[in-house]
Order: structure tokens, then C-alpha cells, then sequence
């Protein structure tokens, strides 16, 4: 078995599809929705469901209307139509994961009086504690998804998509002007989208991101004004931005094959990849717990294996079918 480690498994889907972009953390929400539907754990499934929603609101949201204003003011209609019709979808996915919490609170047993701990004919004492935990690991969850689209805004989603493409027609022409105008309306979108998302929730410390492409927004525009003839040689300097902040949004390759180890030691891990070729790993962190998943190009998603962010233990793995048709927790 040939095993390619990658990190952030997310950016390679992002790169190609700005609509999976703004909903990646909703789709990563779906395999702890996919483990609790299986075990039948309704009230965590509930919970994931309105983590997934909530995904929805205060990333998706935010990131499509940031997105379409610009599209509008800038006077690129086909784009705007493209983020309008990502508005919709992005509405009635939000309307399809709460109606599936409401089932699933239905199905639990969840309503007020169970949630404080009465008790239930059916199922016994609702056990408050679990579910705040749960509460507990999904607020660390969304707390780590939230600063994680600008803080590689440059690397995936609207940038490489949109501003980059738009950028290499301008070089050809030999339009500089157009070129700083651009990376000046990329910086001011990254800066808004700090603001939007993970200012707005209440995170601490993100001003200075928001301030500093503000700031270099505005160093590009004045120098569009001077109309030259050429690029400056610092025009790339948005995307080391972050690096000049000294944050490390990135675990270290340390921390990653630790990681990678544990999940490729556990016993069904190893069945589940034996005789596969070409098998590539992408352990992503969560907040709370690591989400390995491993896949090549013949069979998709062999496994995902949750190792606990503390414990570093594996928690739960997730077998692909025989024929990879479907997954299933064992």
C-alpha cells in the first residue's frame, strides 16, 4: 500500500468549486450526522444537524452575500447570477438540515422537559451531560471553521476561482492598473469576510487580520492611481499577509503524522486499506477531535477514522462498503 499524506483535505474540492466552498463546514459536519444516524443517536444527531445549519448561517451566508455585492457593484452579472443561485441552494440545504433536527428531536423524545433531564417511558433518564458536551464540542467545531476561509482566502474558493482568473487576463493585456485594482478588491473582500464571519460570532484577536488587508488594500489602490507601467514586486504580498501576523493557522507536520500514525495503526484502518494502491490520507482538525479520511482513485473513501484531539485515541472508524457504495461506523 502506497500512502500520500495530505493536509486540509478541503482545499483541493475548493479550488474548482467556489459553491462547495462556502458550505464545506456543513459537509464536514455530515459525518458526525452520518455517525450518530447509524448508531441512532438522535439527540446528538439533532445537535449535528443544527451545527450543520448554523455552518450555513454564519459562514455560507455571510461569504455569498460578500461575494454577490461585489459581483453586482463591479458590474459582473454572470458571476451574480451564479452567487444568487448559490443563495437559494444555501437556503434550502439550511431549511433541509433543520427540518431534520426536528425530526430527530422528534424521534429522541427532545422536547423541553426531556432536555432537563425528566424522565422518559421509552428511554429512560435523557442523559443532560452527554448532550452538553456535545453542545460543548460543537461550539469548538464551529469556532474552528469560522476564521478558516480568510485565513486562506488566497489558497482556495473565490480567489483562485474568480480574482486569479481575472488577474491573468488583465497580465496578458498588460493592464498593471487593472492588476492592483483587482489584488486591492481581493484584499478588501478577505478583510470583509473576517468581519463578517468570525468578528461577527465574537472570536478575539481577528481585527488585526481584518486591519491589515484593509491597510493593503489601500496601499494598492494609490498605487493604481500612479498609473504604471509595471507591477511592483511586492503585488503578491496578500497572500504572506497572514504569515507577517505570526498566527499559525496550520497544525505542524509534527502534530499531522502523530496523527497520521495513530489512524493508520488502528486495526480496521489497516484491514480496510490492505491491497490498495495509491491510498492518499487527509487528516483535518476539527476543534475538538482529528478526521482522518483515506481514499484513492479506484475505490473513493476507503475510511475516515475521529481520533480524540486529547486522548489522541481512535474513537470511532467509518468502513467503506464492499464495491465503496456506502460507509458504515463500526
Amino acid at each position: 500500500m502506497k500512502l500520500i499524506a495530505l493536509l486540509l483535505f478541503p482545499i483541493l474540492l475548493l479550488t474548482v468549486q467556489p459553491s462547495m466552498a462556502i458550505r464545506e463546514g456543513t459537509a464536514t459536519a455530515d459525518v458526525f450526522i452520518r455517525r450518530y444516524a447509524q448508531s441512532g443517536d438522535f439527540g446528538r444527531l439533532a445537535l449535528w444537524h443544527e451545527a450543520a445549519a448554523e455552518c450555513l448561517t454564519r459562514i455560507s451566508v455571510p461569504m455569498n452575500e460578500i461575494a454577490y455585492a461585489y459581483y453586482k457593484r463591479r458590474g459582473y452579472e454572470k458571476w451574480a447570477a451564479r452567487a444568487e443561485k448559490e443563495a437559494h441552494e444555501i437556503q434550502e440545504l439550511h431549511q433541509y438540515h433543520r427540518t431534520r433536527a426536528k425530526t430527530a428531536w422528534q424521534k429522541f423524545g427532545g422536547d423541553a422537559f426531556l432536555l432537563k433531564g425528566f424522565p422518559d417511558q421509552r428511554r429512560g433518564w435523557v442523559s443532560q451531560p452527554v448532550l452538553n458536551t456535545e453542545r460543548e464540542n460543537i461550539a469548538k467545531f464551529i469556532e474552528t471553521w469560522l476564521p478558516r476561509y480568510p485565513n486562506r482566502f488566497y489558497e482556495f474558493g473565490i480567489y483562485p476561482t474568480f480574482f486569479k482568473k481575472q488577474r491573468a487576463l488583465a497580465e496578458q493585456k498588460g493592464d498593471s492598473v487593472k492588476v492592483l485594482r483587482l489584488e486591492a478588491d481581493a484584499a478588501e473582500m478577505c478583510a470583509a469576510q473576517y468581519e463578517r464571519i468570525p468578528i461577527a460570532y465574537g472570536l478575539r484577536n481577528y481585527e488585526k487580520h481584518r486591519d491589515a488587508y484593509r491597510q493593503y488594500a489601500t496601499h494598492l489602490r494609490k498605487l493604481a492611481q500612479q498609473n504604471p507601467n509595471a507591477l511592483p514586486s511586492k503585488i503578491d504580498k496578500g497572500r504572506r499577509i497572514l504569515d507577517s501576523l505570526g498566527v499559525q493557522t496550520v497544525p505542524s507536520q509534527q502534530t499531522v503524522d502523530a496523527i497520521l500514525q495513530i489512524a493508520q495503526s488502528n486495526t480496521q484502518v489497516k484491514t480496510a486499506l490492505a491491497d490498495q494502491h495509491a491510498v492518499h490520507a487527509y487528516p483535518t482538525f476539527q476543534g475538538f477531535v482529528w478526521i482522518v479520511n483515506f481514499s484513492n482513485h479506484s475505490r473513493g473513501n476507503l475510511a475516515t477514522a475521529i481520533i480524540g484531539a486529547k486522548t489522541l485515541k481512535v474513537l470511532d472508524v467509518c468502513i467503506s462498503n464492499l464495491g465503496g457504495s456506502g460507509l458504515a461506523w463500526r
